[in-house]
């Protein structure tokens, strides 16, 4: 129903939202959508136990039945990350949000399509909390109901011993069982459980094809979109030697023995270490010039582990096809890899990072070895007519972004399709670029400074979620950005709705189409330009197949 702004309070107090499922009945909240319409919001609502003491590093447990009727009009604490210097959050977090439009009579009241967003940070950090991902803009449209959920990160989602006294992969564990609770639940909110869509960006993004592949999560979900993030990246795939981490992490916190510990004793002592202190000195496992953005991220459990989410390399999985595919849909934006770049420009590491970039070229690119040839392709691809030993600087922004941008998103998620398309799977499968710069960007939040570096990682995300931390003020109506978001929005959602999936679907047979979002150089027409070009990037995708099987494919 339309309301007037003036009566936002009394209308409120007169209709709190209400349900009740296995576990308890819920009192939720009451907002307003872009169109002054309410909605109905059940925030921080439990799945799983309190992952804590025995429960840390440990799979997740479903959370017991409650008396009475349960508060979800307020938002939990965030899991416990680090924000560059700062600590916060909990390891009681596990809990996700349903947000339900509101339809009346006059409207199809049958199951909606459910929207599940895992959120992304580098398997580090992010959250499911309003103030960075409200998805306001979602339920204005009124066609989808929309699950945000909190999982595990950092140490304490995915630190593991290589063995059964900690497996790893806690946090996607931790996301499985929050697509459990949806399929058991989530009818009584209105949506279908037969129309779920997981949706993520950057490490949510690579979560989500890690989804595809685990059997753990299977028919969990009917549809996926990865957004500037793949399960194949080098930042995403299994760490090599996690145990090595694990007693790393804990002589980083002062844990005498570390080196000679058993795995069940060393898992014991990192269960009594308090969590802010295991969470504050992960930062300290990698070198100071490491521009990764991962420490932890999952891990190739033993296939004895119980409930092992992943037993076997990612890479090997996906080439063979020994998935269960759901139509896909997957993009990035061209300059993703600003944010390493940003990362760097920020902690002001760019003489040390030049100075030694050689020797760091086997860590930045995963590669087993770094040769001349190798070198003389790289400057020849992105630094021509560049002084020697020059790699990264302001002045030289635009190349090192290409070249982390190109290995880091773009190569990995254009050999995902490749090979997802040569595995035959029959369902409709979609690419978009997103390359629309708008007034707002993530860029100055990186770089603590006000120059503009053009279009970053995450800025899609703008234009579907409200993120009012960052960006107070809101699209002015009308603006390019408001019709950018009405355009990606619906894009998205009529892939996740029962009718338009295969239209959406733009590769066929071995060829793809992309779906471009651009700013539009018209001056009478539509401000967001939504064109459709043949093809992946083909040339780019060679050069790295080539540099890879010269130093060794990572």
């Amino acid at each position: 129903m339309r309301i007037p702004k003036d009566s936002f309070l009394d209308t409120v107090s007169l209709t709190i939202p209400s349900v009740c499922i296995g576990d308890g009945c819920i009192r939720g909240t009451t907002r307003i959508d872009n169109e002054n319409r309410t909605y109905s919001a059940y925030l921080g609502i439990p799945y799983a136990k309190p992952p804590v003491r025995e429960l840390r590093f440990a799979n997740p447990v479903p959370n017991d039945p409650w008396d009475g009727t349960y508060d979800a009009s307020m938002e939990k604490d965030s899991c416990t990350q680090k924000i560059i210097t700062l600590v916060l959050g909990s390891e009681d977090c596990l809990y996700l949000n349903v947000f339900v439009p509101q339809l009346t009579t006059f409207e199809n009241t049958g199951l909606l399509p459910v929207m599940l967003y895992i959120h992304g940070g580098a398997f580090s950090r992010g959250a499911a909390i309003t103030a960075t991902r409200d998805p306001v803009r979602l339920m204005s449209t009124r066609r989808v109901i929309v699950v945000t959920i909190q999982y595990r990160l950092g140490v304490l989602g995915f630190l593991s011993t290589g063995d059964l006294s900690a497996s790893g992969n806690f946090g996607m564990k931790d996301q499985v069982l929050a697509m459990r609770w949806v399929q058991k639940n989530i009818r009584t909110f209105g949506g279908d459980p037969q129309l779920v869509t997981i949706f993520g960006e950057s490490a949510g993004g690579a979560s989500v094809q890690y989804h595809m592949l685990s059997p753990m999560s299977r028919g969990l979900f009917k549809r996926a979109i990865s957004m500037s993030g793949s399960a194949l990246s080098l930042w995403s795939v299994p760490m090599v030697n996690p145990l090595e981490t694990a007693r790393k992490q804990a002589k980083a916190v002062g844990i005498m023995d570390a080196d000679t510990l058993s795995t069940a004793e060393l898992i014991n002592k990192l269960r009594t270490t308090p969590a802010l202190s295991l969470v504050n000195v992960t930062d300290k496992l990698n070198e100071p010039t490491d521009i990764s953005l991962t420490v932890y991220r999952p891990t190739i459990e033993p296939r004895e582990a119980s409930e092992p989410f992943l037993v076997e390399d990612p890479r090997d999985i996906w080439n063979r096809g020994d998935y269960k595919g759901v139509p896909w849909l997957t993009g990035a934006i061209p300059t993703d890899g600003s944010i390493a770049v940003q990362n760097v420009l920020r902690r002001n590491l760019t003489d040390t990072i030049n100075t030694q970039f050689i020797s760091l070229l086997p860590r930045i690119l995963s590669s087993k070895i770094i040769t001349r040839p190798m070198i003389r392709a790289l400057r020849q691809r992105f630094y021509q007519n560049v002084t020697a030993g020059q790699w990264i600087s302001e002045d030289l922004y635009e190349q090192a972004t290409q070249l982390i941008s190109e290995s880091w998103f773009l190569y990995p998620m254009v050999g995902s399709i490749k090979q997802h398309l040569a595995n035959r799977k029959p369902q409709p499968t979609s690419v978009y670029s997103f390359e629309f710069k708008g007034r707002q960007s993530h860029s100055s939040r990186n770089t603590n400074s006000t120059m503009d570096y053009g279009l970053t990682h995450d800025d899609e995300m703008i234009y579907i979620f409200r993120a009012p931390l960052f960006f107070p003020v809101d699209f002015p109506v009308g603006s390019p950005e408001a019709e950018m978001s009405r355009q990606w929005i619906k894009h998205l959602i009529d892939f996740a709705s029962t009718r338009s999936a295969g239209k959406v679907g733009s590769c066929i047979g071995q060829s793809c189409s992309v779906v471009r979002f651009r700013n539009s150089n018209s001056r009478n027409g539509n401000p967001v330009s939504r064109t459709i070009t043949s093809g992946l990037d083909e040339e780019m995708f060679k050069f790295w197949s080539n540099y890879y099987k010269s130093g060794g494919s990572y």
